[in-house]
């Protein structure tokens, strides 16, 4: 696509028009793609047409071409969704997200295949079993973009929304592979067993080696960040491009080969792979105020992509020339397969599943919302887009070209989707009782709910008494403000009189693991514990996450810090076994002061917190029984690690003093750090002020 200033103001203006679109879907409660691609299929009326073409006629200067979805958003894409994805709850539905997305892949793929080639005679449609195929590789991936948003506003259980996503993310990269295959077969010929087996080879080859890639890359990527963590803006930097160079030396290496060897990569399954391991093992080394930023530049770029893919999507399916007038019967046929296909390649896995896995179970109404929310979007229009314009097939007798065919059935299917799938998933989700709040979600916002009335009602009868609200306009507020007090104690107790008091005592605990997380990272942030150290701890806290989660609080066991899902830690281990042969594993005693005193440090600030917090107000904010419980619980911790670093110090004074003093003017630079936050919290400092102070007048800095 050649850039003018046209197309630029084009990209310009239908991000403007993407971001007032989104205020009218929420304010009218529309599913935002479907609205988007809506607005896309009417933009080519409007700037074609006589009056409105001087003024708008650029808005289709920008067009949706293969380099722009496969180079600039689909990296974007990948990324975002793999870098926010937790390995450890997609590793609790390993079996159901992996067979989904490569078994139940392959059975649409077929089953679609196979309809189609038997239906499309009936019709007055020969259609050759290589290109129904080939159609069926395109279909067959889900896009999570649209589902993800009405399972978020309908609140659709965790669960079924993490295997939703799994599947989403992992069928895209065995997707492209596939259709990679069947497209090089149509290029080249058929030549019985060996194509078949060259294509198996193929695709094998493609999985095994973006896997192996991505590993590489996200290992570079990761050092590069221990580096550079020092400096926000070059860290972000690293993480945003990461995706893109992935994808691109992938692209690179399937032209150019490797070391002079012909090499298949998926580019997909790489880049997914590396956003993983960036997300879920490196994304430690980010300072909390670069891991903030990243989760608001994740989001905004992920926005502008999906925006202008649907948008441009619209665009493309309004000027495709496709007569669908005349192909409205097959795109009905093909849209009736397909959702047929799904619902089957849906059960044809999750069946045995149920029958075979007691702990990834799946009722009935999840199989049904998974079969019906089986919405198709970015990744099909990327990959039929990639379909040569000339490519011919033995057998084509039809007057469309074979790419203009599948794109008309593609669009058919998506158009279906969108419009017809979509806007019925909440009803679906309502009539299969599926759209329950999670209750452990409930019971926290409850308590903070009655932290945050409080807390406007003290400060606002601290205003009064000094004069800033006038007693006409302070009772009616307080009053107001009361009244929702009252409510929300009734919403809790019929939260208690519904789930039991666990409930409540899991939100607590819950509240007490991110105050220790917060703590943990202060700790790695200002070297007061190492990389070791911080990973062990923090290997801790998301096994008691999860206990807690599951209701198994009285099983949560203080020494246990691993399990098999920390794959990426357990990766490096043993690489880190491998690379340093002959040096211990054990922590040594500075390592074990740093682990103790951490944990010492965490607890207590716990305690410190969530103490201030319930006894701030003239009432409490948490149930007396349960904080009682809970604060009891996390002293021992705190006596316990306490006494741990006294006999530490007690037996390994001389060969832990220099680390004692080293320590002590890490703790001096947290304290300096602390200042230079709250200054910038009032607005007395920026961040080129800060730095120089702490440049020019921290002591350990001079000492140095």
């Amino acid at each position: 696509m050649e850039i003018s200033i046209t197309s630029v103001l084009s990209l310009l203006s239908l991000l403007a028009i993407a971001s007032a679109l989104f205020f009218i879907a929420k304010r009218f409660k529309i599913p935002y793609t479907v609205l988007l691609v809506l607005v896309g299929i009417l933009l080519v009326p409007i700037v074609s047409s006589p009056w409105l073409e001087p003024y708008f006629g650029f808005l289709d200067d920008m067009q949706l071409t293969p380099e722009l979805l496969f180079f600039i958003f689909l990296p974007v894409l990948i990324f975002e969704s793999g870098y926010n994805m937790n390995i450890r709850r997609m590793i609790d539905n390993a079996w159901t997200i992996s067979l989904l997305a490569v078994v139940g892949l392959l059975i649409s793929t077929t089953l679609i295949a196979v309809a189609l080639y038997f239906v499309m005679p009936l019709v007055g449609i020969e259609l050759p079993f290589i290109v129904a195929l080939l159609f069926g590789a395109i279909i067959s991936s889900t896009d999570p973009v649209a589902v993800l948003a009405l399972f978020k506003e309908f609140g659709a259980p965790k669960r079924l929304t993490m295997i939703f996503e799994g599947e989403s993310l992992f069928n895209d990269g065995t997707a492209v592979a596939l259709f990679m295959v069947i497209l090089a077969i149509i290029t080249e010929g058929f030549n019985g067993s060996a194509t078949v087996l060259e294509g198996i080879g193929s695709f094998v080859m493609m999985v095994i080696a973006g896997i192996v890639l991505g590993l590489g890359m996200a290992l570079v990527f990761s050092r590069a960040l221990k580096w550079t963590k020092r400096n926000d803006t070059v860290t972000a930097t690293l993480l945003i491009i990461s995706a893109h160079l992935v994808f691109v030396v992938s692209e690179m290496i399937n032209h150019d080969g490797l070391f002079g060897l012909e090499v298949h990569v998926s580019a997909i399954i790489a880049t997914t792979v590396s956003s993983l391991f960036l997300g879920n093992y490196a994304r430690h080394i980010l300072s909390r105020q670069t891991d903030e930023y990243m989760e608001k530049a994740i989001d905004h770029m992920a926005f502008m992509a999906n925006s202008l893919v649907f948008l441009l999507a619209g665009l493309l399916f309004a000027s495709s020339g496709v007569d669908f007038g005349q192909l409205w019967l097959p795109i009905l046929v093909t849209v009736l397969v397909v959702m047929v296909v799904r619902a089957i390649s849906v059960f044809a896995v999750t069946t045995p599943i149920n029958l075979l896995s007691k702990n990834e179970r799946m009722p009935l109404s999840w199989q049904l919302l998974l079969s019906w929310g089986s919405l198709r979007g970015a990744l099909a229009i990327i990959i039929v887009l990639l379909i040569p314009e000339d490519v011919t097939v033995a057998g084509w007798s039809l007057e469309y070209s074979v790419r203009d065919f599948v794109l008309a059935l593609t669009i058919g299917c998506i158009l279906a989707t969108l419009f017809i799938k979509a806007p019925l998933m909440g009803p679906l989700m309502r009539r299969l009782s599926i759209n329950q709040p999670d209750p452990l979600g409930l019971a926290d916002e409850s308590d903070l709910g009655i932290y945050y009335l409080l807390t406007q009602k003290s400060r606002f009868a601290t205003q009064r008494t000094r004069g800033f609200v006038k007693d006409s306009e302070y009772q009616g507020l307080t009053d107001a403000v009361s009244s929702r007090l009252t409510q929300a104690h009734a919403e809790r107790d019929a939260l208690l009189s519904q789930h039991g008091r666990q409930l409540f005592e899991q939100s607590l605990h819950h509240k007490t693991i991110r105050i220790e997380a917060y703590v943990l990272k202060q700790l790695l942030m200002n070297d007061e514990v190492n990389e070791r150290v911080y990973r062990r701890i923090n290997g801790k806290l998301n096994l008691q996450r999860e206990k807690i989660e599951y209701a198994k609080i009285e099983s949560i066991d203080p020494s246990v810090y691993s399990d098999r899902k920390d794959v990426f830690d357990r990766l490096m281990n043993f690489l880190q076994s491998r690379l340093e042969r002959g040096q211990s594993s054990k922590f040594t005693v500075e390592e074990r002061l740093q682990y103790y005193r951490a944990q010492m440090i965490m607890a207590r600030k716990a305690i410190k917190t969530l103490t201030a917090m319930q006894h701030e107000f003239s009432e409490p904010v948490f149930m007396p029984e349960i904080f009682d419980k809970v604060m009891s619980r996390y002293q021992v911790y705190k006596e316990k690690s306490a006494s741990k670093v006294d006999e530490l110090l007690e037996q390994h004074q001389a060969e832990l003093a220099p680390y004692l003093a080293t320590l002590a003017a890490r703790s001096l630079n947290s304290s300096g750090v602390r200042a230079l936050n709250f200054l910038h919290s009032r607005g007395i400092s920026t961040e080129d002020i800060e730095e120089t102070v702490e440049h020019t007048f921290s002591v350990t800095n001079s000492r140095g």
